[in-house]
């Protein structure tokens, strides 16, 4: 951060956002479970490269299949590798041929699904970048940013010795011009279309290659530049290295923080998901969460997603065939795992059909929704898939009738018999808040950086993070009031204040662009504006702003030029005194200071 005399400018981007800390969710006994008919994600993934999606017949029979089953979301496919069955600003649109020239996927199904209160979650693959030649517009990312880009622009991931899966080229989650392009999709889907969630798919890095070792994977030439400046190495590390596994499972980590954040400032009443993997023999019941594939194989690390507040809910893809009585086995005992689990976040199961047998599939729907040995629950269950339902010759027709109706295939007792709600994200409505932050000094990012939140400049610490790759820094489940902000340990003298149920956007890093003002009554208004975004720790402190500009416009109405400007350094004395008990933000600070100035020096 350079020496004691550097000018430190701390950009940030801040979103406030009302959320949780501590919420749990409730043990259900098995009774309750059984005839309660509580609220219950039962979601049908729909993925787009099978029929479902891509034409209004094809929508029009899911809503109906969806309804018929007594489900009552879906997760549909909207964006395969980098491409768009919608109309985006940042994805180029589908060159699938079996999607009508112009047809929005995305926006026909949002408008039939409401007709019937089934909620529509945008499905979007993070990781894959592309799969077989590549597509036709040279606007795409695989095209400028793929495996046949120069080192110091590709975005694609690598493995240990520079080798790329060239008939699924990853994107590198370390690379920073990647990063901002997940955020960039999401907040364009979420501005544009009335979604109930966002679900994000291959927010991992690729597994190993068979015969290779596990973290493989992640070797871009930025991704790597960054790594060792950040640790100080200057070798290539082993893909086993601690360090190395550390630094990967922290970029996905963070790129999650940071689209929830990013997201919820769009608009904090949409859902952030994620589709997970559960993959291994070993038992998470007996194996420390570290040591299981998650973590090891895709520096997935999702428990601290749902644990820590990162996102809504996570998908977990329980994808095992229950002809293997091993792979049955392991089923059984990663979702007791999963409804056991301590969470502040959503848990839903999502069973692999396409595995299945339909009677086989149903079993394991049946078997999800049911409690723990311990009475705990899933928030839901998620079959995968609707357009690949099974490995025998059932119907599809004979699929949805059986999840809702007793048949031969459910042992005459269906799943859904009864329509439920959806769940209700009850933490986004229990005063927390969120902060998203950018750190810039001179202008430039700065990545690696230590960050330190506190209630009061002499008080412990609440929260420490470190700036990501675009310099970025993200903290959810805040309790609201005032913080203090320190960089690498010493006090930024920046602060920020969390409100409750809002969201607040404040960039610190670059000279507020305001209006010169003609008068008090210029000043005021600025105030009002201010207040109306939380800029002011309560009521009196906004309120005595407003008493020293409505005597300054007093005086100026009455001519007496003096007055005006001893009430108004007055106004300038006050805005100094608040700052320093931190009752204002500096931002707001910063813009009124400027309008003090300028209203002085017309008067001088």
């Amino acid at each position: 951060m350079g020496g004691d005399g550097m000018k430190i400018v701390l950009a940030m981007l801040l979103s406030l956002v009302f959320v949780v800390t501590s919420f749990t969710f409730e043990n259900v006994s098995s009774v309750d479970a059984v005839e309660s008919e509580q609220d219950f994600y039962r979601s049908f993934w729909v993925h787009a490269f099978e029929p479902g999606l891509k034409t209004e017949d094809e929508i029009d029979q899911l809503i109906m299949d969806v309804k018929d089953a007594n489900m009552n979301s879906i997760i549909a496919q909207v964006s395969r590798r980098h491409d768009a069955y919608y109309h985006s600003d940042v994805l180029p649109f589908t060159e699938d041929t079996a999607v009508p020239e112009g047809f929005d996927s995305l926006g026909y199904l949002i408008d039939k699904a409401e007709e019937h209160g089934i909620e529509v979650h945008a499905w979007i693959n993070v990781g894959t970048m592309w799969q077989g030649e590549a597509p036709e517009n040279p606007e795409h990312i695989y095209n400028k940013y793929g495996p046949d880009a120069p080192d110091d622009e590709t975005w694609v991931t690598k493995g240990y010795e520079d080798d790329v899966d060239a008939a699924q080229p990853y994107l590198d989650l370390g690379h920073p011009e990647a990063r901002d392009h997940v955020v960039d999709i999401v907040r364009d889907v979420v501005k544009n279309y009335d979604v109930d969630g966002v679900h994000l798919d291959y927010i991992r890095y690729p597994e190993n290659p068979e015969g290779e070792p596990i973290g493989w994977n992640g070797y871009n030439p930025t991704s790597l530049e960054r790594f060792q400046e950040e640790t100080g190495r200057t070798d290539r590390p082993h893909p086993e290295d601690e360090e190395w596994l550390d630094w990967k499972v922290e970029q996905t980590d963070s790129l999650v923080k940071r689209v929830y954040t990013e997201m919820m400032d769009e608009n904090p009443e949409v859902d952030l998901s994620t589709a997970v993997v559960s993959w291994g023999l070993d038992d998470p019941r007996e194996t420390d969460w570290w040591d299981l594939d998650p973590v090891q194989r895709v520096h997935q690390n999702w428990k601290e997603w749902v644990q820590e507040g990162y996102l809504d809910y996570v998908y977990v893809m329980n994808y095992d065939e229950d002809a293997d009585p091993e792979r049955a086995d392991r089923y059984d005992a990663w979702i007791e795992w999963q409804k056991d689990l301590d969470r502040n976040r959503g848990m839903v199961i999502g069973p692999g059909l396409y595995l299945n047998t339909v009677a086989d599939g149903i079993s394991q729907i049946n078997r999800a929704m049911k409690p723990s040995p311990s009475e705990n629950i899933a928030e839901g269950v998620s079959p995968y898939v609707y357009n690949d339902w099974s490995n025998d010759d059932v119907s599809q027709e004979d699929l949805i009738r059986s999840l809702s109706q007793p048949t031969e295939y459910n042992e005459e007792e269906a799943p859904f018999s009864e329509p439920v709600d959806t769940p209700t994200a009850e933490w986004k409505d229990n005063g927390k808040g969120h902060v998203l932050g950018q750190l810039l000094v001179d202008g430039e990012i700065q990545v690696n950086q230590d960050i330190t939140l506190k209630k009061g400049r002499d008080e412990p610490a609440e929260v420490e993070v470190s700036t990501d790759a675009n310099g970025y820094f993200a903290v959810t489940d805040l309790k609201p009031g005032n913080y203090f902000i320190e960089i690498n340990g010493k006090d930024a003298d920046e602060n920020v204040q969390v409100t409750p149920n809002e969201v607040s956007r404040i960039d610190m890093g670059e000279e507020p662009e305001v209006e010169p003002p003609e008068s008090a009554a210029d000043i005021e208004a600025v105030v009002e504006g201010l207040a109306e975004d939380g800029a002011f720790a309560d009521d009196e402190t906004h309120r005595a702003l407003t008493v020293h500009l409505t005597a300054v416009h007093h005086y100026e109405n009455q001519g007496s030029e003096e007055q005006a400007v001893q009430h108004m350094e007055g106004f300038e004395d006050l805005l100094d005194h608040q700052q320093e008990e931190a009752l204002i933000t500096e931002e707001a600070y910063d813009i009124l200071s400027l309008q003090v100035e300028e209203l002085l020096d017309i008067r001088a």
